[in-house]
């Protein structure tokens, strides 16, 4: 029987050295940013919709949605599944719990100024300080994910903080707590000799992006060194030097 975890963090946060890494795993996949919060968001409308409350079978629309996890990952040939989303967002939560009562979350923490100033690295928006905020905005990818986070914990849902510092400098140590985590048998990982990431033999294609968003260094696991004063200006880090989720 196949079990489900969710991985809740901010983008350029280590989500795609994290999956390559556990991937290896003959027991473990780590999914790529999901795209199932939002279907069982919008069977959630469904619901709403004349259609339905026009004739309410409720029993039918169950068997869809209680399955949804067991029918979208049924060709995943493994037992542990961990979904990447916004799952911790007060809607997504509450649908999720709806199908999955007690679910057990892993939170991959870097700093919310680090993951920022990496946006504006790549991006090089013309307008900075625009761009970062709307990245922050609560509907945006940052803002969203950080939202997502902050209720996690202030819920105090079942959840392990993952801090990416930690990802890099103890890589073995920080894989058996999620081995540990999620109950399974830790094994043993080549970290000098990383794939690209990929999963159920499904690679990422950045090609549909503006920018190339998910290649990592292979051969070795360590810091991209750069100073967040390089990249945002004085008043967006003073803006926003508040908003790490230890504040709440």
């Amino acid at each position: 029987m196949k079990k489900y975890y969710f991985l809740c963090s901010l983008p350029r946060a280590g989500n795609t050295l994290l999956g390559s890494i556990l991937n290896q795993s003959k027991d473990i996949r780590l999914t790529a940013n999901s795209i199932l919060p939002e279907i069982i968001y919008q069977l959630h409308l469904i619901k709403k919709d004349q259609l339905f409350t026009n004739f309410p079978d409720y029993k039918s629309y169950d068997n869809v949605i209680n399955n949804v996890f067991n029918n979208y990952y049924q060709e995943w040939n493994v037992n542990n599944i961990i979904s990447r989303g916004t799952w911790g967002t007060p809607a997504n939560l509450q649908l999720l719990k709806s199908i999955i009562k007690k679910p057990k979350f892993i939170i991959l923490y870097r700093p919310v100024l680090k993951c920022l100033a990496s946006f504006i690295k790549i991006e090089k928006p013309l307008d900075v300080e625009l761009r970062c905020n709307q990245l922050l905005e609560k509907e945006d990818i940052i803002g969203k994910s950080l939202w997502s986070m902050q209720n996690i914990i202030k819920n105090k849902e079942d959840h392990i903080v993952i801090n990416y510092k930690d990802l890099v400098n103890n890589t073995n140590n920080t894989l058996k707590k999620i081995f540990n985590y999620l109950e399974v048998n830790f094994e043993n990982i080549d970290i000098n000799n990383i794939k690209q990431f990929s999963t159920n033999s499904i690679s990422y294609d950045d090609s549909v992006l503006p920018f190339n968003l998910h290649t990592i260094r292979t051969n070795k696991i360590e810091f991209n060194k750069y100073d967040i004063k390089d990249y945002l200006p004085s008043n967006i880090i003073k803006k926003y030097s508040n908003l790490d989720i230890w504040k709440y």
